[in-house]
């Protein structure tokens, strides 16, 4: 499995990702990131690939959002987490949590915490978030879509 950096060249993959309408209820689309990283170099678009089939994706935004979950100057929100709806309960999401730390830390090396916001209504999310080690730091905060528990991951 390979965590990568959004390119130009990923365009049609990401353009196949598969999000159903229950998925959607919880996270932002790879789209909506892509065209956000594209004027803000804070947000950095990563897609997860096994073998040469985009499974997961994510974003990693280090802007002015994060002081609303953390305290740490040097921090990224980890955002839009999402798994292929084709993909879905093969590990991938899981495998993909637990190489976010050494990637971070190749890729971005000042970076000492990756915090999260998870809809307390989306038990499943919340329970794969804490089996890779994040944890809550006692923060809920009013998201788009209902309250959030604030988790952690120290780098």
């Amino acid at each position: 499995m390979k965590l990568k950096g959004y390119r130009s060249t990923y365009h049609e993959d990401v353009r196949h990702y598969v999000q159903t309408e229950e998925l959607l209820r919880y996270t932002g689309t790879p789209q909506d990131n892509i065209a956000i990283s594209a004027t803000t170099p804070t947000h950095h678009s990563i897609l997860v690939y096994e073998k040469n089939q985009l499974v997961c994706f994510f974003a990693l935004d280090e802007g002015a959002l994060k002081t609303q979950y953390t305290s740490e100057p040097s921090a990224f929100v980890l955002r839009s987490f999402s798994t292929d709806a084709r993909y879905l309960r093969r590990g991938y999401g899981k495998q993909a949590l637990m190489l976010l730390p050494d990637f971070v830390r190749n890729q971005f090396p000042d970076i000492k915490e990756i915090v999260l916001g998870v809809n307390q209504n989306n038990l499943p999310a919340q329970a794969l978030y804490e089996k890779v080690r994040f944890v809550a730091n006692g923060r809920i905060l009013q998201g788009p879509k209902g309250p959030q528990n604030i988790l952690m991951l120290s780098i």
